[in-house]
């Protein structure tokens, strides 16, 4: 379902996205706008350089402004206009996070040929939108706790070894290592385990949330297990560590 979505608010996406542009580039290449011009045949730079203006446009202008005009200088002997603006502005939600969307107008035009690439684009989880190539598959981590294989833990064992993981995650500054035990949980074998929370940077693609490393070093009668995952928060400060995760 689609929110609308003040100017100030889009400013401030813009202004904590603007220093991703690049991330196109570091990412693993997926066909973008620019890859769809069949009008002019664009070299890798001036690729490049069209999707940093058109990713900082998007970012950073409101809706109905004048159009931008980018072309290549004809550097290579065909010179090459994308005329853009953007309308419509909206936050859509998928599954707890929310995306800005807008529609772009899109026009290339070389010589006495043109193509219309208008379209509504959305920003994604990488910070990227999706004009700039679709982000890859998420990283599916196995149910929390499912992938321990030196110790069988019972119920009580996993409510509270989990709660002991979001405590970390909430509360630890990186580096430091909180201790947790099954004693007194109903399980006679010893299992000690060792949480130490690492990594934590912004959310991609958020300005208020963040997602950090979480290493558990479980260690029992059955030897000595290193566990990792990331875990990042929703919109609404839950961690996604484990669906429908309420903290109490």
């Amino acid at each position: 379902m689609p929110f609308p979505i003040s100017h100030p608010a889009l400013r401030l996406l813009g202004a904590t996205l603007v220093g991703l542009a690049c991330l196109g580039n570091a990412a693993a290449q997926t066909p973008t706008i620019v890859d769809e011009i069949t009008v002019a045949a664009l070299t890798p730079l001036e690729k490049e350089m069209l999707l940093n203006d058109l990713f900082n446009d998007l970012n950073k202008d409101d809706d109905d402004q004048e159009a931008h005009v980018w072309d290549n200088g004809a550097d290579n002997g065909v010179l090459v206009k994308v005329t853009y603006n953007f309308s419509n502005s909206g936050m859509t939600e998928h599954s707890l996070k929310a995306h800005v969307c807008r529609d772009l107008k899109f026009v290339v035009t070389a010589g006495d040929k043109s193509q219309d690439l208008s379209r509504r684009t959305c920003s994604q989880n990488s910070g990227r939108w999706d004009v700039q190539g679709k982000d890859p598959a998420p990283v599916v981590y196995p149910p929390f706790l499912s992938d321990v294989t030196i110790a069988k833990l019972n119920a009580r064992e996993q409510k509270a070894l989990l709660t002991a993981a979001v405590r970390t995650l909430k509360d630890e500054e990186d580096g430091k290592t909180r201790q947790w035990s099954n004693k007194g949980l109903g399980n006679a074998v010893p299992l000690a385990v060792r949480l130490t929370p690492s990594g934590t940077d912004a959310k991609p693609g958020s300005y208020r949330s963040t997602c950090r490393d979480l290493t558990m070093v479980l260690d029992g009668k059955g030897g000595q297990q290193t566990l990792t995952r990331r875990s990042c928060e929703n919109r609404y400060g839950g961690l996604d560590i484990e669906p429908d995760y309420v903290d109490e």
